[in-house]
């Protein structure tokens, strides 16, 4: 049933069903493929203007037209390019105020997925206490492997010489 599809679902369906590459249709509605790629995997909606402009491109009539449409729960919107083409602007819109709840983003998987969690800036300061920690170390155990190839190279230099006399 078509109103069971979501927003992406829908997208990709007609864009597939046109024989068209995400990178076409990202061309179509003077968008990124990576925009394109976000709207199927429902993680993000366009601004409406370019919500215009799939329905034109992909000839979505009005049963195919309704997972696409406004009222549908999205996750995030899109603001409208500042540049056609060229630069886009990357914050997002605006939550929606029309009264529908909005899809939350998932919880990270896993502990280090919630270490690159851009809503928690004070892990910033973990990570970057961790970074100091390894490079540290890394740099204790150069220090380490350097003295000991300076001593290897130094026993046999004795040698060498040793050997002469």
């Amino acid at each position: 049933m078509i109103a069971d599809k979501t927003f992406g679902q829908a997208i990709r369906e007609a864009r597939l069903a046109k024989g068209m590459s995400m990178g076409q249709l990202a061309a179509k509605v003077e968008r990124s493929t990576a925009s394109v790629r976000r709207w199927e995997r429902d993680e993000g909606r366009p601004a409406e203007t370019v919500v215009q402009r799939l329905v034109e491109v992909l000839d979505l009539g009005d049963d195919e037209y309704a997972p696409v449409h406004p009222n549908v729960p999205s996750a995030a919107v899109e603001p409208e390019p500042s540049v056609s083409g060229a630069t886009r602007a990357t914050a997002q819109a605006p939550a929606d105020t029309t009264g529908i709840p909005s899809v939350s983003p998932a919880k990270p998987a896993n502990w280090f997925d919630r270490l690159r969690d851009p809503n928690q800036p004070w892990l910033g300061y973990i990570r970057a206490g961790l970074t100091i920690v390894v490079l540290l170390a890394l740099g204790w155990v150069l220090i380490w492997a350097l003295a000991g190839l300076t001593g290897a190279l130094g026993d046999i230099w004795e040698s060498l010489w040793s050997g002469a006399g």
